[in-house]
């Protein structure tokens, strides 16, 4: 029997096995999670959204106002806060004298905001003690400082507009519990954040997709997108205002953070000094003391003056440099002693340390000021990030809600 026989043969009697394959319902790629944590992630963001989400909403419209609350200030009260007035401004000795004068009933000069601009006027902070220890109503007294008028006497900090949004910013008008309450928040906000974008991070291969709305979905899907979207271009603006918010809240806690990696000059120091009183020796004028202040930074501009009440108390004269990121006040202080004009302490803004400079940025980060009018606009936009986010999000819950409603309708008929 030749080979080709042999081999016919064993075809004919040789049964071939074939094995039985089954359907097995495999889930798409799509559908495999990327991560088994990824549902607990889905349901953290969920509840962070759910009891955090109003006042991510309250700390972001009120930021936003805050953003421009001095502008908007004189806006509302410019019979108040401006002055049409023209040529030299009134001395200093004068504008002091007339504050002090229009002293609200058992309160105390505390200092002079000066006006940055023309048409602006004198502040004059005043505290008045409280029953509580330590605890002072602030009253604001403006003054023209061209004709020396005295424009409004009565303004307490909290009890107009602008400063009562500040406060509810600041503290929700709960003092230091309100205070923690707001430091809290930002960690929550920190965390929905952070959720939120590993729950949006995209594969590579859709990428670009994930960055742009796509045409033509349903309304699940377009509120989904622009839930995504503005989540995904507003988290870096507001990670930057949680994290320096809580230092705002939290500062005794942060500085000794940064200072474990560069000195930090603590501001606090400043409350530790003291004039000495020279026998029968007068204080220094109000104009003397700001002059010493000029002399060592010629190029900056006076923005306040912490005025001495105790003998033992001090001048402390802010000044704001050429190139100072904190372009309200300016970071440089000068602290002089009342009577001889000793320089007791100076912080000059063009000196700090890593540290100190660290620290000095975060306030104007958190207003946006340190970038300019622009950096203040993007900040003042991405106050309504999480209104957006809150709003789609409830959006979301409530067509889904519809939709398995009218699923269960049809059920039952068809059942």
């Amino acid at each position: 029997m030749n080979r080709k026989e042999t081999i016919a043969r064993a075809s004919s009697t040789t049964h071939a096995v074939v094995p039985e394959i089954r359907r097995i319902d495999l889930p798409s790629v799509a559908s495999i999670p990327r991560h088994p944590f990824r549902r607990l992630w889905l349901r953290v963001h969920l509840y962070l959204g759910l009891f955090g989400g109003g006042l991510f909403v309250l700390m972001g419209l009120t930021g936003s106002f805050l953003v421009f609350y001095k502008a908007i200030d004189e806006w509302l009260n410019p019979a108040l806060l401006t002055t049409n007035g023209s040529g030299p401004y009134k001395s200093l000795t004068e504008v002091l004298a007339t504050a002090q004068a229009a002293a609200p009933p058992g309160g105390r000069l505390d200092g002079l905001e000066l006006p940055p601009h023309e048409g602006e006027v004198v502040k004059a902070w005043h505290k008045v003690p409280t029953d509580q220890l330590d605890q002072f109503r602030w009253y604001q007294v403006t003054i023209d400082p061209y004709s020396g008028a005295v424009l409004s006497r009565d303004r307490e900090w909290g009890g107009y507009l602008v400063s009562f949004i500040y406060e509810l910013h600041r503290s929700l008008l709960l003092d230091d519990p309100g205070e923690t309450i707001v430091g809290l928040v930002a960690i929550l906000l920190l965390l929905s954040i952070g959720t939120g974008l590993y729950l949006w991070w995209p594969r590579s291969e859709k990428l670009r997709q994930a960055f742009f709305p796509i045409a033509g979905t349903s309304r699940i899907r377009r509120h989904h997108q622009g839930h995504k979207l503005s989540g995904a271009y507003g988290a870096i603006v507001l990670s930057v205002l949680a994290v320096t918010g809580l230092y705002l809240v939290f500062p005794a806690y942060v500085i000794p953070i940064v200072s474990v990696f560069s000195p930090v000059d603590e501001a606090d120091d400043e409350r530790s000094l003291q004039s000495h009183p020279n026998s029968g020796a007068p204080a220094l004028s109000i104009e003397r003391a700001v002059g010493l202040a000029k002399g060592l930074f010629p190029q900056g501009a006076v923005t306040f003056i912490g005025i001495p009440h105790e003998v033992t108390d001090v001048y402390h004269i802010w000044v704001r440099q050429p190139g100072d990121v904190r372009e309200s006040s300016g970071n440089s202080v000068v602290s002089l002693d009342q009577y001889s004009g000793t320089v007791l302490k100076v912080r000059d803004w063009e000196t700090f340390s890593a540290g100190d400079t660290f620290v000095a940025w975060l306030f104007p980060l958190h207003n946006g000021e340190a970038f300019g009018l622009a950096g203040r606009w993007v900040v003042f936009v991405c106050g309504f990030v999480p209104l957006i986010l809150y709003v789609t999000a409830l959006r979301m819950w409530w067509l889904k809600r519809q939709a398995h409603r009218r699923q269960k309708t049809c059920d039952d008929d068809g059942g």
